[in-house]
């Protein structure tokens, strides 16, 4: 009976899995007559479902909104300012002298003939913004300064010379000249950088790192104007004065400074001219000339191949409020007028010492970065109105700015690339310099020889070597006896100060 139970649940069990194995058999078969109701289809195929789901008319119209949608107010504005950005290839002169002759030959020949001078051709790149259609280009003076062959070249692939038709290192601006006939090419429209919001979108077009990719369409990177008004403390022996400067995180590279920082409406609201970085790259911290401060000087850089600087001779001090207290004035900060040169501007409009300094033209004056920022870009021969607290009246009084007379004193350059001039009555005054013999370093040329003599602007040279140097004739006597090789002794005057220089020429 056991054996007959254990048989009859074995029977069982195979009949259910004959039975199981029918059924799947059967569904298996079933499904595959069916197609399957997800698969990849054709493009032919997606194209006819498409048609399907969305009509014709409802995707164009969707087509035309995503285009739209692309074309915002960024791609406009590179579009409008791309064709007059322009690559800036320059080649200099570098000139070096040796230092450690080690020995054999070249230790007797830098012992007895002095040390050997060398040349070293070097290339630089950088970008430019065509600003009429006459072939104008405003970059920075950084890009060209020292160029002795410029080659321009256009977002289609054309090439020209360029010619440097003026610059400033201050101001660090410079205007060249595309050589060709044409008087159509495409150019920029200046905007006013006075009217810039902070938070609004900033645009930087340029060739970071001189078309790397053989490419010679410009570079976009977009930001936002992240501040304005900014001062830059200067380096040591820095010359370039960068005040008001535009802050902005749009990404400036090596090779796009000189090139344009644009609004949304595509008007040039700045020159890109460095960054902040301590990695080479940018970092979001990039920093732009404001295209008013170059608005007011490229008329000089154009017709004079410089700016001439304007001079109104007036010395002033801060107040504190000790002085103010001191002096009775209901005045507790601001600026007051310390002295006045003779024969300057100042002296002849009738401004006197203790006049407080309030405004100029409307704009206040409440330090010396405000008053330094209205002499840089005043014009020689414009209006200043100055407004002046003398004793408890307010007066105003106009004031002509007239050129530095540094720039009209008897002047010299020698061979080595010091332009000198002689110590007149004016810039006695102006310097405050009690004797007036030697001669006074107007200019040092850039990548000359003398330019690695550590000599300034201002220095006074009071003798070389054992010879007295009464005026700019005792200079170029003096200095052109003395033949390349031979070691100096430059004794100067640097303010107030004197200082022994050894150089050798």
């Amino acid at each position: 009976m056991r054996n007959t139970q254990i048989l009859g649940i074995i029977a069982v069990v195979i009949i259910g899995a004959l039975l199981g194995s029918v059924s799947t058999l059967g569904i298996i078969k079933l499904l595959s007559k069916t197609e399957p109701t997800l698969q990849i289809a054709d493009d032919k195929d997606a194209h006819q479902t498409a048609e399907k789901i969305i009509p014709v008319s409802d995707k164009q119209n969707l087509n035309v909104e995503i285009t739209s949608s692309r074309r915002n107010a960024i791609v406009e504005a590179a579009e409008k300012v791309g064709p007059a950005v322009v690559s800036i290839f320059v080649t200099q002169t570098h000139i070096y002298q040796q230092t450690n002759p080690g020995f054999g030959a070249d230790f007797w020949n830098f012992f007895f003939l002095g040390p050997r001078e060398y040349r070293r051709q070097v290339h630089s790149l950088g970008s430019g913004i065509i600003i009429n259609p006459e072939g104008y280009i405003l970059t920075n003076d950084h890009v060209v300064r020292g160029a002795e062959e410029i080659t321009i070249t256009l977002t289609n692939g054309e090439q020209y010379n360029g010619i440097l038709i003026g610059s400033d290192e201050s101001f660090d601006l410079a205007v060249l000249k595309l050589v060709s006939d044409k008087r159509d090419l495409p150019y920029a429209i200046m905007g006013n950088s006075d009217e810039l919001i902070t938070g609004e979108w900033a645009i930087a077009i340029g060739n970071p790192f001189g078309y790397l990719l053989d490419d010679t369409k410009p570079t976009v990177t977009v930001g936002v104007i992240s501040a304005v008004n900014r001062d830059i403390k200067p380096g040591a022996r820095q010359k370039q004065v960068y005040r008001n400067m535009i802050q902005t995180d749009a990404a400036i590279n090596p090779g796009n400074s000189g090139g344009p920082l644009v609004n949304a409406n595509g008007e040039v609201v700045g020159i890109n001219t460095f960054i902040f970085t301590s990695s080479q790259g940018s970092e979001g911290i990039g920093f732009a000339i404001p295209i008013n401060r170059a608005k007011v000087i490229i008329g000089d850089l154009i017709s004079t191949g410089e700016v001439t600087r304007s001079w109104v001779g007036l010395k002033l001090q801060r107040i504190t409020p000790v002085l103010a207290q001191s002096l009775g004035l209901n005045k507790k900060s601001g600026l007051i007028v310390a002295s006045i040169d003779d024969m300057s501007p100042a002296k002849k409009s009738g401004v006197k010492p203790g006049d407080v300094l309030l405004k100029v033209n409307d704009e206040e004056i409440s330090n010396s970065s405000d008053w330094e920022e209205v002499i840089t870009y005043a014009r020689v021969g414009s209006t200043l109105t100055v407004t002046i607290l003398r004793d408890k009246d307010t007066l105003n009084i106009n004031l002509t700015p007239e050129e530095l007379p540094i720039k009209n004193a008897p002047s010299y350059t020698d061979r080595f690339g010091l332009n000198v001039v002689t110590i007149t009555k004016q810039l006695a005054g102006i310097y405050g310099i009690r004797d007036n013999r030697g001669v006074m370093i107007a200019d040092v040329k850039e990548n000359s020889l003398a330019s690695s003599w550590g000599l300034q602007e201002g220095d006074i040279i009071r003798r070389i070597n054992r010879t007295s140097i009464k005026d700019i004739n005792d200079y170029k006597k003096t200095i052109e006896n003395i033949h390349s090789g031979y070691k100096v002794l430059f004794i100067i005057e640097r303010q107030g100060e004197l200082y022994y220089l050894p150089v050798v020429l």
